[in-house]
């Protein structure tokens, strides 16, 4: 069975504690994570999970991906704005990688440093844009 990393970021596992500004109401991350587990397995994929708020430890965690996953999906949370160690990451795997964001991120006017070396970027959609980056990495497999 094929393999898809998803990574979240710093503050993610508070995301039932933020304002609703950021899009997630009450849901928390473990719910989010289920159900993009449940759709990645509709889909062919088996799903792990990783969260961090450290961002050597997501550095870290994306180059053990290297030729054991077969895609990522990434939500850098607040390591959107300015980190390049991720963005050179992404930038050396010869896998597939989907930044996403529940909130548009591009309206807010937010830069996003890490998805300059994503495949693309997915925002807006609230916790549905896992499930769009779940359907981006088949795309990229199947092709």
């Amino acid at each position: 069975m094929k393999k898809i990393l998803l990574i979240n970021g710093a503050n993610l596992n508070r995301m039932h504690k933020r304002a609703p500004s950021f899009g997630e109401g009450e849901t928390t991350l473990d719910e989010i994570v289920e159900y993009v587990r449940a759709y990645a397995e509709k889909c062919g994929f088996e799903l792990d999970h990783f969260q961090s708020n450290h961002e050597g430890l997501i550095v870290d965690k994306l180059q053990e991906a290297d030729g054991v996953y077969d895609g990522i999906i990434i939500n850098p949370g607040p390591f959107t704005q300015y980190s390049h160690a991720i963005r050179v990451t992404l930038g050396s795997l010869p896998i597939p990688s989907v930044e996403v964001h529940l909130v548009n991120i591009h309206k807010t006017g937010e830069p996003t440093i890490p998805g300059k070396n994503a495949t693309g970027v997915i925002a807006g959609f609230g916790k549905d844009c896992y499930l769009l980056g779940v359907d981006a990495i088949r795309h990229c497999v199947e092709k």
